[in-house]
């Protein structure tokens, strides 16, 4: 094998090792378990299972496509479509707030790794101790030790938020360096992050778990009733959107960069299949780790879970370690791919001055985030299962009617067959037009029995109405922007433009844009054999005359010249005063015009017989007087050849 060769299979081999990654964050390996502690583990995952080949597979082939035909990050890439330019917007604004919350998962687990391996466990400030027949036994739970500790208001605890808040700075402000240089420090970090991450799941299942729970948690499948409630089916759906990074962006702007190579089917379905396997295993894994109780449902579900289980258990503490480790490098490669397509574009817009915003960015993020966890732990509940799930539903409905249905399911099949070599099956385009009408009929179930069971609680309203006000000001000033932009007349031939392609849709490598729009228009003019053949003859015919022409260039007698001016070969310019009796040019108008001397300023002397509109010829001696009447940009001043000088000057 050649150098080359093997360069090739360890890049390979990196690309599959960052799309397993991908399934190793906080939206698979916490976030999905607790949902399925409430629901019921087994029918919440045969859900979940569904969603993902019904939605989330199909959506993720859309997103890499487009993102790897256009190389443009989550906003550059509805160039396809500028009117609905806010949901790129929107996904941006998805993925910060989806990092504000998780940062605070990690500054939590980061938190108990602190206090754990610094003293005694379980915590001192976690201990109730009461007499009991059996002698002295501690009442307080898991739940109760985080709100009493970093958990607990600041008005009662205030050491234990400034703690908090030191860990949330460093963590904003350290944790994106893996992201440095953007997509070559991602691929690094990923490739090393997640061969740890599964080097301690098992670890922790082959010395924790415990047969015999999941002998109990299979007993769940007779237990069904929850898929008559639209709650599950829009928890499984939202989860599938979040596992796959649908709604972040992170897709399209890595279909450009990491992807750019491989085949977007091949990976759309890696990525499903990854994420499948990774969610049937963390339930299976905490499940198993966990003790026999009743599991908590709150936010922090993993982390009482991991709590409780190790003071039931009675573990020595290198094993509670480990599982908030877990958490903890879980948790990093989920802030590495939600910032991913924020830095993206920062790189796109600020060039490199990027890393400054970021910082800036990184500012922001650590003052939201301390004040959500100042608010307590009900903010972060309310961002994760209210704010979130109606971006990302909102989002994805738009994407797909935007690409498949504005854009158009023709032209969209036509880039998928430039970018994979094959053409699309049918199938795909199906699935892309049950999908909106699928997750809208199950988003307004469950927006009806939300609103019936807390109608009058300003808990539940007051987010929803912000978010979808949020969402109408930021379409439709996107909208707005996109609509000025265009070079038309009149409003409504600018509002007619903005639904079409920009000029700048489509991949930005010259030679792959040029064979994209050759592509595009012979797609356009097949729909009939006979304009196919028709194109096809002129072209042949067109070329034969090209070099038919450019041959009669070594046949003139230039040195003889009888014209004024020397004419540049006819073959090679298109100027607009050919002579209409050429036929070359005959259906084609003016592709550039030489600057030429008017008829008027012609001078048919012998000592200017080679004179050219883009040569001077400078009088006498070397440095002297130049007669030159072209109007170039730059003159090249060459004297009399029959005074054997030479000279030039620009």
């Amino acid at each position: 094998m050649t150098t080359e060769t093997v360069r090739r299979v360890l890049d390979v081999i990196r690309t599959q090792i960052c799309t397993i990654a991908l399934s190793f964050t906080l939206f698979n390996l916490v976030r999905l378990p607790r949902e399925a502690f409430k629901y019921g583990d087994i029918p919440y995952l045969v859900i979940y299972s569904f969603w993902l080949l019904v939605v989330a597979l199909p959506t993720t082939l859309l997103q890499l496509a487009m993102g790897q035909l256009s190389q443009q990050d989550a906003i550059g890439v509805w160039r396809a479509v500028p009117i609905l330019r806010g949901v790129g917007h929107l996904k941006v604004i998805t993925s910060f707030v989806c990092c504000i919350y998780s940062m605070v998962y990690i500054a939590l687990s980061a938190a108990y790794m602190i206090w754990i391996g610094k003293g005694s466990f379980p915590l001192k400030d976690c201990t109730k101790v009461h007499i009991t027949p059996n002698g002295y036994e501690n009442k307080m739970n898991a739940s109760e030790c985080f709100n009493a500790t970093f958990l607990a208001p600041f008005t009662e605890q205030p050491q234990y938020l400034g703690v908090m808040a030191i860990l949330i700075f460093v963590l904003w402000f350290f944790v994106p360096i893996m992201l440095f240089r953007l997509r070559k420090t991602l691929k690094i970090s990923l490739v090393v992050l997640a061969p740890v991450i599964v080097t301690v799941a098992i670890v922790l299942c082959a010395f924790l778990s415990d047969s015999r729970i999941l002998t109990l948690m299979l007993e769940s499948c007779e237990h069904w009733t929850p898929l008559s409630q639209p709650y599950i089916w829009h928890s499984a759906l939202v989860q599938a959107l979040l596992s796959t990074h649908i709604i972040s962006g992170y897709l399209v702007s890595a279909g450009g960069t990491i992807y750019k190579y491989s085949d977007v089917r091949w990976i759309s379905t890696f990525v499903t299949i990854t994420n499948l396997l990774t969610g049937w295993l963390s339930v299976f894994m905490w499940q198993s780790i966990g003790s026999e109780d009743n599991k908590d449902s709150s936010f922090i579900a993993i982390l009482v879970l991991i709590y409780q289980s190790s003071i039931s258990e009675k573990r020595s503490k290198e094993w509670p370690l480990l599982a908030f480790g877990i958490v903890l490098i879980s948790g990093i490669v989920t802030v590495l791919t939600l910032l991913f397509p924020i830095y993206d574009k920062l790189h796109r817009v600020a060039g490199d001055h990027w890393r400054i915003f970021a910082c800036a960015s990184s500012a922001l993020g650590t003052a939201l985030t301390v004040s959500v966890l100042a608010q307590g732990i009900d903010v972060t509940s309310m961002l994760d299962e209210l704010i979130v799930p109606v971006l990302a539903v909102f989002t994805t409905v738009v994407e797909i009617v935007g690409f498949v249905f504005i854009y158009g399911w023709y032209y969209l099949t036509v880039d998928i067959h430039f970018i994979t070599g094959s053409r699309l099956p049918n199938f795909w385009l199906v699935t892309w037009w049950t999908i909106p009408v699928l997750l809208m009929g199950i988003t307004g179930w469950w927006l009806r029995s939300l609103l019936r069971s807390t109608w009058g609680e300003a808990q539940t309203l007051w987010p929803l109405g912000s978010v979808f006000i949020g969402i109408l000001v930021v379409m439709v000033v996107m909208a707005a922007v996109a609509v000025a932009k265009e070079e038309q007349f009149n409003l409504l031939t600018k509002m007619a433009s903005a639904f079409r392609p920009s000029r700048l849709w489509g991949p930005e490598e010259p030679m792959a844009r040029y064979v994209w729009m050759s592509q595009r228009f012979i797609n356009e003019k097949a729909n009939s054999e006979q304009e196919f053949n028709t194109d096809t003859k002129m072209f042949n015919n067109i070329i034969t005359k090209y070099h038919e022409k450019g041959n009669e260039i070594y046949n003139e007698d230039w040195l003889h010249a009888t014209d004024a001016y020397q004419s540049s070969p006819k073959a090679l310019v298109k100027s607009d005063i050919i002579k209409k009796e050429d036929t070359l040019y005959n259906d084609t108008g003016a592709i550039y015009t030489i600057p030429i001397v008017s008829t008027s300023k012609r001078r048919k002397k012998e000592d200017e017989q080679f004179r050219s509109p883009n040569i001077c010829i400078a009088k006498d001696e070397l440095g002297g007087a130049v007669n030159c009447n072209c109007n170039r940009h730059f003159q090249l001043n060459v004297p009399d050849l029959r005074n054997n000088e030479v000279s030039t000057s620009l």
